[in-house]
């Protein structure tokens, strides 16, 4: 393999179609002849410091004989979608007009309209709260609702299709399909494939479908599954145990997960494979595409589950390692290993998901005695086990800290605050270094709070003179006067001020920077210039066509720490409440915005490039390597790895620190461990807030690039 990858040389980006179309994509009989066959093989969640021999051999090889990008950035917030869009536009929000993962629709006009349509699984999706955009259907009905604009400029993908050149796309749900939203190319992923032609061609050939497929046709069009086809798609749930460490009566049980585990790997191994499966031998030798996307999953799902460093991480680093080695060995046996550019890259880094150490210590886990109790998903384990949380780590460990509900803790504090969730548990709440729960769970036996009797929950603002413990959006025009809704994705949140009173979003403000969870907030600039904050349009993130309908009035970022290390990679990060997760992103955290590139192919040069550069420089990089080009996208073309560049000029970099105009003062700070705010932080008595916003601007041929590294918190 390792011979096989010095062949090659080069690199290229991304490619996607999603289509429930029923014309089949044009093949010309002429390709553009400057075109450069370009694989953009996406590794979800990506470290760079996870590459090694041992866990990654092939992608290893690669990077040593092709193009390394040392100092590459993820776009921030660093979702998986917000960074799609950005592999597709070449683009940051301000210009895309996208703000994924989670994001919320305000109604629209005197009929207070939303948008209106099903998910990939065939039932009715909810529109009233945000909405999780990783669902090809969800992404239709957006792009419908938005007049064809969900992305407001021409993806590559459209680029190369108007210039004649055939695309595929294959992958995760809603990442691959957002790359070509016109539906121009052949596309399968983990729920549909498309167009209409490529399923009958696909059960022509004995190939198994996904089994959503079926929701994404009618009539003529109906897609009938053979009695074999079984579900190559399907994954396991994440392993967990039963815990009462949450009830300081040590009776009431919610589950965690069992981040000690070593028995499930990579839960969507099985449909990895037979995804690139699929494109290795048939979409690749008989459709023939110049401009491919694969995009996995893989490290991502099993770093969320059980954190970086864990056992099923490294198992899945394996797994998405065999792919590529799976992909390359396809190329070579059709004779297109050295005519072919292979670009690897990650929509963004990793972080575990902690408070501070100090605060919330590791804690061991206690072994199962069981193998998990559910079936073999596509050969992964399934259920639940016999793990337990065990006593404070001396070394090692794990962390049971970190989460944060904002509607909770707005609610508790006067806001009307709101995030689409009803009652739930999260055994990531946080337990401190005595046993004793930040929010300990609880039981509804009455219905009252959670509308079923016997429902368990966590919430502060359920200890109010008016209870609450479930925080859904009011339906479309009932929502109070200067409501907030909240919507929760991960690393950061995002706040909506429908009303747009400044007071408002002023009082929002210092509750966020009061509140140590919280690290750098950045405000719509129509809110004028607020102390200790910066404004959006400085991290690229207003957009005027979405300002009233899609962009957020506030984006925050939860505080990290890139020197605290678990399980061996460092970082540490708070995230939204809700998932339980042990590894997370999206925070403006330096382990979450490092992201891996590398470029090897007949276009690219061997070597380090320690010239700063972004996910937004790939579509720009790849349209050119296609004969092709875009003039709107932010990123630009990264001519220094490039054989032959479109400019052989030399780039200027200057690193700087942006920080607010004035600094936030007389604030009281809040710890974590004491989320009604009662508890002030003793160690921090100045009461100033402000923001380092670390940054590298790179000039080149007239023009300059900046590229974010972090944004921190600075309180005193």
């Amino acid at each position: 393999m390792i011979t096989l990858v010095a062949a090659l040389s080069g690199s290229v980006l991304l490619s996607a179609c999603g289509s429930s179309s029923n014309t089949a994509p044009v093949v010309p009989s002429t390709p553009a002849a400057a075109a450069v066959r370009t694989i953009v093989m996406v590794w979800d969640g990506m470290r760079p410091d996870a590459i090694n021999q041992t866990d990654t051999p092939n992608l290893y090889a690669l990077r040593q004989s092709g193009a390394n990008f040392s100092d590459n950035h993820s776009t921030y917030p660093t979702f998986t979608m917000m960074n799609g869009s950005s592999f597709a536009t070449g683009s940051f929000p301000k210009t895309s007009g996208f703000y994924g993962n989670t994001f919320w629709t305000p109604p629209q006009g005197s009929g207070n309209t939303i948008p209106a349509g099903a998910g990939a699984n065939g039932a009715a999706q909810d529109y009233v709260d945000p909405v999780f955009t990783e669902d090809y259907q969800v992404l239709s009905t957006l792009n419908t609702y938005y007049g064809g604009q969900l992305l407001l400029v021409k993806s590559l993908f459209a680029t190369a299709q108007s210039a004649g050149l055939v695309t595929a796309t294959i992958g995760k749900s809603g990442a691959a399909y957002i790359q070509d939203l016109a539906q121009g190319g052949y596309f399968l992923d983990e729920n549909t494939a498309a167009p209409y032609s490529l399923v009958t061609d696909l059960q022509t050939n004995g190939y198994a479908l996904p089994t959503n497929v079926v929701h994404g046709y009618s009539g003529a069009n109906t897609v009938t599954l053979s009695s074999t086809n079984g579900n190559p798609t399907g994954r396991a749930g994440y392993i967990q145990f039963n815990t009462a460490a949450y009830d300081p009566n040590g009776v009431i049980t919610i589950p965690a997960r069992d981040a000690s585990d070593t028995t499930q790997g990579a839960p969507e191994d099985a449909a990895n494979k037979y995804m690139m499966s699929v494109f290795t031998s048939y979409i690749l030798p008989v459709k023939k595409p110049m401009l491919s996307l694969i995009w996995f999953r893989t490290p991502d799902n099993v770093e969320h589950g059980y954190g970086p460093g864990s056992a099923n991480m490294k198992a899945g680093l394996h797994s998405q390692d065999q792919r590529l080695g799976e992909l390359i060995t396809a190329l070579r046996a059709n004779g297109l290993d050295s005519t072919t550019n292979i670009i690897v890259v990650s929509d963004h880094g990793h972080s575990s998901v902690s408070g501070p150490l100090s605060l919330y210590p590791l804690r061991n886990i206690t072994a199962s005695t069981t193998v998990p109790n559910g079936p073999l998903v596509n050969g992964s384990t399934s259920g639940t086990n016999t793990a337990a949380i065990g006593a404070v780590a001396t070394s090692g460990g794990y962390s049971f800290s970190g989460d944060v509900r904002s509607a909770d803790l707005l609610t508790f504090r006067g806001f009307k605050a709101f995030d689409g969730s009803k009652c739930a548990t999260d055994s990531m709440y946080g337990l401190n270094a005595a046993g004793v729960p930040t929010v300990p769970v609880k039981i509804d036996t009455t219905g009252a709070l959670c509308g079923t009797a016997g429902t368990k929950y966590q919430a502060i603002s359920s200890t109010l003179a008016t209870p609450v413990a479930s925080f859904p959006v009011p339906a479309p025009g009932s929502l109070p006067t200067n409501g907030i809704v909240v919507a929760a994705n991960g690393g950061s949140d995002y706040f909506y001020v429908p009303g747009h009173d400044a007071t408002t979003v002023q009082n929002l403000v210092k509750f966020l920077q009061q509140r140590e969870e919280y690290g750098a907030i950045f405000v719509d600039s129509r809110y004028g210039s607020i102390p200790g904050t910066l404004q959006m349009a400085q991290v690229n993130l207003e957009n005027t066509t979405r300002q009233n309908n899609g962009q957020p009035d506030v984006v925050v970022s939860f505080n990290w720490d890139s020197t605290v290390s678990i399980q061996g990679y460092p970082g540490i990060e708070f995230e939204s409440f809700g998932a339980g997760q042990h590894g997370m992103h999206g925070s403006f955290g330096v382990t979450d915005v490092h992201n891996t590139l590398i470029a090897n192919g007949p276009s690219f040069v061997a070597g380090t490039i320690s010239n700063p550069s972004g996910n937004v420089d790939v579509a720009p990089t790849v349209a050119y390597l296609l004969g092709l080009s875009m003039p709107q996208a932010d990123g630009r073309i990264l001519n220094e790895a490039l054989v032959t560049p479109a400019s052989k000029s030399a780039a200027t970099v200057v690193p700087s620190v942006v920080t607010p105009t004035a600094a936030a003062t007389g604030l009281r700070f809040e710890l974590p461990t004491d989320p009604t705010g009662a508890t002030a932080d003793s160690a921090l008595t100045v009461g100033s807030y402000t923001i380092n916003l670390n940054v590298k601007d790179l000039t080149i041929d007239g023009k300059t690039y900046r590229y974010f590294d972090s944004a921190k918190a600075v309180r005193q």
